[in-house]
């Protein structure tokens, strides 16, 4: 199996010495330059200065990379190859992929990028071909819980002192948006060298950027989590996210919420959800094991008149975004947001 790490612990795993492959893995711009970028500095120190960076998609040419990684000889350069995949590679891109990894050799250097790697990915002949000899650094933007950690490691690395609540101001207010935060970590050291850094101090420099998703304001819904979901479908309204996207994705989870609460008999309309079959059917319906707990705190919190409720609510909203579109819209899916209280 390939080693894994995430991409703080890249800079010990190249102390170490330099790998053959490197499978970038995840969508975060941050991560993935800053990963790269590093690679690409330790390969020139061990004399690979050439590189050679490639977007794949349907045009790709890999007769011609491939005639690029035989044409060896006495004068021939070492060379980094950055290969770019798209979020849905095909299989004849992988096919491809392995018959071009088959070739390789010691002069040559292969970063690998994959926005997502899926479980059938994973069991793809190339990536056999990069185990024994590569390392998978996971890109991913870390989410909310995650992110005081990377932060308080990002902090260390630039002897930046933060206290507790500059921490949670800052991921507040960068949350999904690592290359904002990274820039506003450098202000702060300009700013405020050998200081500990208070929110008011930080305040003064920081500008609201986090990004958000429609995913992360269902899930801070189905939390329970009101305030957060009110500053995030802000964010949403802000960037001119579409309301039928938000009406369609709620949609999907309260259908989800009713399947998975199906009592086998005859409830009372106040009663909390039916939470005994919970297990089952989270498998039934393919539930990804990270987002089971986020459906039991809703399971937990709501009952079957506060569902129809919200039901009914949706319905409303979805006939008053065909008949007209004004800012009451927004006003409407915070009431809906209210209802998961």
């Amino acid at each position: 199996m390939i080693q894994r790490i995430f991409s703080e612990g890249l800079d010990l795993a190249l102390e170490k010495g330099l790998k053959s492959f490197y499978l970038l893995n995840g969508q975060d711009v941050l991560l993935v330059l800053e990963s790269k970028d590093k690679i690409i500095a330790t390969a020139h120190q061990y004399g690979f200065d050439e590189k050679i960076e490639i977007v794949i998609n349907n045009e790709t040419k890999w007769d011609d990379l491939a005639d690029q990684l035989q044409s060896t000889g006495l004068f021939s350069s070492k060379q980094i190859i950055i290969l770019n995949f798209p979020d849905n590679p095909t299989t004849t891109h992988q096919k491809q992929l392995t018959s071009l990894l088959e070739l390789a050799h010691p002069d040559v250097l292969f970063i690998l990028h994959f926005p997502k790697l899926t479980k059938v990915m994973e069991k793809q002949p190339w990536l056999s071909i990069i185990e024994n000899n590569g390392i998978q650094i996971q890109c991913q933007t870390p989410d909310i819980t995650k992110l005081p950690t990377w932060l308080k490691h990002r902090a260390k690395s630039m002897q930046l002192q933060l206290d507790q609540g500059t921490i949670d101001l800052l991921c507040y207010s960068y949350e999904g948006n690592l290359l904002a935060l990274k820039q506003t970590l450098q202000l702060l050291q300009l700013q405020y060298p050998n200081q500990i850094i208070t929110p008011l101090k930080a305040k003064e420099v920081i500008a609201q950027s986090a990004q958000y998703t429609p995913f992360q304001w269902i899930d801070a819904l189905l939390q329970g989590k009101v305030t957060r979901a009110a500053h995030i479908l802000n964010h949403l309204k802000n960037e001119e996210t579409q309301p039928v996207v938000l009406v369609r994705i709620i949609q999907k989870e309260l259908m989800i919420l009713l399947e998975i609460t199906r009592s086998p008999m005859v409830v009372n309309s106040n009663e909390p959800l039916f939470n005994r079959n919970l297990r089952v059917e989270f498998d039934r319906l393919k539930v990804w094991q990270n987002r089971r707990p986020i459906y039991q705190s809703a399971v937990q919190r709501l009952t079957y008149r506060k569902l129809y409720q919200q039901i009914q609510a949706l319905a409303e909203l979805e006939k008053q975004i065909k008949q007209e579109f004004s800012d009451e819209i927004w006003a409407s899916i915070e009431h809906l947001g209210l209802l998961f209280t």
